[in-house]
């Protein structure tokens, strides 16, 4: 940091009955006041609107999950921007996420995976979407003999929660070693379409949610719980991403008109993407191809979808389902709306 021409000084200071830091860097000072989520990958807590499910959204029990704690760590960044789950506009939601997944790229390409990839820390400054959180990256070794199970739930692709390999032939699935699972950049881009998918299920447009009186959000959660259950083994996830054509049958149901003609058919056709490159990179199970032209296929098409819904989401602005459940259902012919289009869009703390 002293390169940077940052001297800062670092104060512990008691907050009730626990501890927080005080950074000072010249004439600036950072405090942390937000509690270290290390397993939510910032999703936010709905506060459990909806009782059909007994999983609160961001909190995942460490018992269920087997998930290694991680090393708490505080990082200061000269830029302050917004995690991806505190942006409103859809358009701005994919621009962020295409910048992110350009980060991954060059990750990749450099032999590394990030390994939990999630809404919260892909961050949106000055227009450009930036990759943070780097706590699990690692070099791809070929000597490791197994990845442990690494990310944040409800983003993490469905080998990695399986911790074995679910794309092998016929023959390969008899191996013994078919559990030596080593995390990949597949796993990573998978995580990037349960991001996007996230973004989908945990919100609708605001004009759908001002206007819509036959928009029914509780059947979209009850779909969302069904994907993100933010518990391992539960097999509505790893259905959820595998069966396209049950994928599209849902998006047809349950979105609002809005959303449904930015994401359909881009989240069906991006995950075929994905299983048809993870079938690929198996065929020769113990050996995997996982060779330049599969990564530069796969990123490729990623972007493109990206950029496809990105063309249709101008002008979109998105509401979380439990804010509108949180809301009285108005009257016909009430004038209601949601809360300002910036707020809860707030700067990340250092």
């Amino acid at each position: 940091m002293k390169e940077l021409g940052w001297d800062p000084t670092v104060e512990q200071i008691r907050d009730g009955e626990g501890f927080q830091y005080k950074f000072t860097i010249g004439d600036e000072v950072f405090t942390t006041r937000e509690s270290h989520l290390p397993s939510t990958g910032g999703v936010p807590d709905s506060g459990r609107p909806s009782t059909c499910f007994p999983i609160k959204l961001g909190n995942i029990a460490r018992k269920d999950t087997g998930i290694p704690r991680r090393v708490h760590t505080r990082t200061i960044f000269h830029d302050v921007g917004v995690a991806l789950n505190n942006i409103t506009s859809l358009a701005d939601i994919l621009s962020c996420l295409s910048g992110a997944l350009q980060a991954l790229r060059y990750m990749h390409k450099a032999g590394w995976v990030h390994r939990d990839f999630s809404v919260g820390n892909a961050i949106w400054f000055g227009g450009m979407g930036k990759l943070s959180d780097f706590e699990y990256a690692k070099k791809i070794d070929s000597n490791t003999s197994h990845d442990v199970r690494t990310g944040t739930m409800r983003f993490m692709a469905v080998e990695a929660e399986s911790e074995i390999y679910l794309f092998l032939t016929r023959h390969a699935r008899r191996l013994d070693d078919r559990s030596s699972l080593r995390m990949n950049f597949l796993h990573d881009i998978e995580s990037i379409w349960w991001v996007f998918t996230w973004i989908l299920f945990y919100h609708t447009d605001t004009n759908t949610a001002n206007a819509d009186h036959s928009f029914d959000a509780h059947a979209q959660l009850k779909e969302y719980y069904l994907a993100f259950p933010g518990t391992v083994g539960r097999t509505s996830r790893r259905d959820f991403f595998l069966d396209a054509g049950q994928l599209q049958t849902k998006l047809e149901n349950i979105l609002s008109k809005t959303c449904f003609n930015v994401w359909s058919p881009i989240i069906p056709d991006f995950a075929d993407a994905l299983q048809d490159s993870y079938q690929k990179a198996e065929a020769n199970f113990p050996l995997l191809a996982l060779d330049d032209a599969l990564l530069d296929d796969i990123h490729t098409k990623a972007a493109a979808y990206l950029d496809d819904a990105q063309r249709r989401a101008s002008g979109i602005e998105l509401c979380p389902l439990s804010n509108l459940l949180k809301q009285k259902r108005p009257r016909p012919g009430d004038e209601t709306s949601l809360p300002p289009n910036n707020q809860g869009k707030k700067a990340r703390n250092a």
